[in-house]
């Protein structure tokens, strides 16, 4: 499974240094943070002088809402009932192609409004986008926006529906977002992450390519249905899709600046502060990363100094996480699709040892620690496992 960056808030330069440390990426492009429309094709230019990748997401989860940034571009549509909600929008999509030729795409993300419930009216308008794209997209492949609110990967029965309508859209592949139930950072429904396997299962044995957005660690195991990318950013809201920041630019969940530390093998994140405490308590080499996720970005915290004393800055936090979870996604897939499911649960086994420990000397990760949420992947991946394990061991 490949890693892809999602473009955020302060992330040009974060981007271009990632692209040119891992000699090339590919990276998901955010009109919200760059703008007007010309400024794009430079900074792709930019990106592939390093190496990297672009792809572009238009963002027009809800075009009908004011963003000030994205009202800049000009695609962005102007009020009233949007034509992206009616499934007849060429005009719009010519001027995306446009901009999809211009700054040398890999293939071009089709935009899509959230859905809170899939019905077969929006199976027909996501037909149409893609038969409209199809027509004047001069050859480029596409993908088409699934952008699904927080409750429908809750239902058995509507992650069934979005698959059989995916049989009849004329596109390479999907790309997908998902709204978090119950506005958790680390989603604690077992049964929501399953039908998320599920979906990606689902239109992969349809052949299409499958790139899951604004994702964290907690999606390792999206590597069993073969998906074939996930995306994160640095800060919370490029790896956890809020729709709400696309509506307005008063709450980017931004403002709160303390440094973070990821614990790959732990699958937590822990502030600054509680590795003091775990140095003082001589447990500090529990925390530092395995020599294959090693880096110069988080070396300086554990070479003997208090680490809160070190110069760990938040840019270093993001690229360190950004780093590991390269690595992670990149060795989320075996041999076999048995090896592969054995090699996550024994990942989750790992960090629940370690979580243990670390919790028996109060340090903890408070909304970002793993430990609740390891019994959550482990209950949705034998869930997967039953229901499509057989079908993925034949196919992989």
């Amino acid at each position: 499974m490949k890693f892809y960056i999602q473009m955020g808030h302060g992330m040009q330069t974060l981007c271009k240094d990632l692209c040119e440390a891992w000699q090339g990426t590919t990276v998901i492009l955010s009109p919200q943070n760059i703008y007007p429309t010309d400024r794009l094709p430079s900074f792709a230019a930019s990106l592939r002088s390093v190496n990297g990748a672009v792809l572009f997401d238009p963002q027009l989860y809800s075009p009908r809402k004011y963003h000030k940034n994205l009202q800049k571009h000009t695609y962005w549509p102007r009020g009233g009932v949007t034509s992206i909600e009616l499934g007849e929008c060429k005009d719009l999509l010519t001027t995306l192609a446009g901009i999809n030729t211009a700054i040398e795409s890999e293939a071009f993300i089709l935009p899509s409004n959230i859905i809170s419930r899939i019905d077969d009216r929006w199976g027909k308008i996501q037909g149409r986008i893609a038969s409209q794209a199809r027509q004047v997209a001069s050859g480029q492949r596409l993908l088409l926006t699934v952008a699904l609110g927080k409750d429908v990967l809750t239902d058995d029965s509507q992650v069934e529906s979005i698959t059989q309508y995916a049989d009849h859209w004329d596109v390479d592949g999907v790309y997908i977002v998902c709204e978090h139930p119950e506005r958790h950072y680390l989603i604690d429904n077992p049964i929501w992450l399953a039908n998320l396997l599920s979906l990606v299962a689902g239109i992969k044995r349809l052949g299409k390519e499958v790139i899951v957005g604004y994702a964290n660690h907690q999606m390792l195991p999206l590597a069993l249905a073969k998906c074939d990318a996930i995306a994160a950013g640095n800060f919370l809201n490029v790896r956890w899709f809020q729709p709400e920041h696309f509506e307005t630019t008063d709450n980017d969940d931004i403002s709160q600046r303390t440094k973070w530390y990821y614990c790959p093998q732990a699958l937590s994140e822990f502030k600054v502060a509680y590795l003091d405490v775990a140095r003082r308590t001589k447990i500090l080499d529990r925390l530092a990363p395995p020599p294959s996720m090693a880096n110069q970005y988080s070396n300086v915290l554990f070479g003997g100094a208090i680490p809160s004393s070190t110069n760990y800055s938040e840019r270093n936090s993001f690229k360190h996480y950004l780093h590991c979870l390269k690595i992670q996604c990149e060795n989320a897939n075996r041999a076999t699709y048995v090896d592969s499911r054995n090699a996550h649960f024994a990942q989750l086994e790992t960090a629940a040892r370690i979580l243990d420990g670390l919790h028996d000397e109060r340090i903890k990760g408070q909304d970002r620690d793993f430990r609740e949420i390891v019994d959550v992947n482990e209950a949705a991946i034998q869930t997967f496992d039953k229901e499509f394990g057989f079908a993925m061991a034949r196919e992989w």
